[in-house]
């Protein structure tokens, strides 16, 4: 058993000894990079644990089951994460938050709380530490987020900075330094829109957007952020459609994509001094 945390002065082991009826309450702290702490459980109500506040829903959270893994193997669970409009962080719905990329990279811990029959807190066991990966499903009442655990720092290449002709930042990462609210354009959908595909006059010139980004922010789709394949011609297409048919007059926002070159960060982003990529190094084929 991983060491537990003692509360009032119980002894957690001593007691799961003995015990003959447990109470079980899963407690979910995620701490943005911003600095933002959440804090929920599964439990029917709100539990003060050790001085700090964990809500009980909504947002609720589902999980897939943990496994221990031997070794440097990275364990990943899958988080599902119900919310609604009204449930914000700094703000701004929680779904749409996370489209955004205001969880990326985010630290995820769960701890087990262990109570008596009449809910006094005896200790608690930390059953999971990592960080949010990748959103693998975003829709208007919900989001499906991979977590993995510590171990996947383990696994990182050295040096952060690789001898490659692309870019290693990623747009609007701390590295890169660009903040992704002054790139935000502010666009209405126009008739001819389908779920494949918006439809808007935008003043930016064809590829813009290319790999960039929605946000959309009334109509049916609403909270819903979609990933733009290509853009042009005032269209931007999708490599999956929309839940639902927009309609003329909804509203969104468009965020750039970087293809990683220097060209792209110099003329497109006047990012240069950021720019990590290495142009110049031969390709595999002649650097002999």
């Amino acid at each position: 058993m991983k060491t537990p945390t003692n509360i009032g002065g119980n002894n957690l082991v001593t007691w799961l000894q003995s015990a003959t009826e447990i109470r079980m309450a899963d407690l979910y702290t995620i701490t943005l990079k911003a600095g933002n702490v959440l804090r929920y459980t599964t439990w029917d109500t709100t539990l003060v644990v050790n001085g700090n506040t964990f809500l009980t829903g909504p947002p609720n959270i589902e999980r897939t089951a943990i496994e221990e893994k031997l070794g440097m193997d990275v364990s990943t669970i899958e988080v599902t994460i119900f919310a609604s409009l009204t449930d914000l962080v700094n703000g701004v719905p929680i779904l749409q938050a996370i489209g955004l990329g205001f969880f990326d990279g985010a630290a995820f811990r769960i701890d087990r709380l262990f109570m008596d029959p009449t809910g006094n807190q005896i200790g608690t066991v930390v059953r999971f530490s990592g960080f949010i990966g990748p959103v693998n499903e975003l829709t208007r009442s919900s989001a499906k987020i991979d977590v993995e655990a510590g171990t996947k720092l383990l696994q990182m290449d050295l040096p952060a900075i690789l001898l490659q002709p692309g870019c290693t930042n990623t747009l609007f990462d701390d590295r890169c330094t660009l903040v992704k609210a002054n790139f935000a354009v502010n666009l209405v959908a126009q008739s001819g829109s389908t779920v494949n595909k918006l439809i808007s006059l935008a003043p930016q010139s064809d590829g813009y957007f290319d790999n960039g980004q929605i946000a959309i922010t009334s109509g049916v789709n609403s909270g819903l952020v979609k990933a733009v394949k290509s853009y042009s011609a005032n269209t931007f297409f999708f490599n999956s459609p929309l839940p639902f048919l927009p309609s003329a007059g909804d509203t969104f926002i468009a965020y750039p994509g970087c293809d990683k070159t220097q060209f792209t960060c110099a003329n497109k982003f006047a990012n240069l001094m950021n720019f990590e990529g290495m142009p110049y190094v031969p390709v595999p084929e002649t650097a002999i």
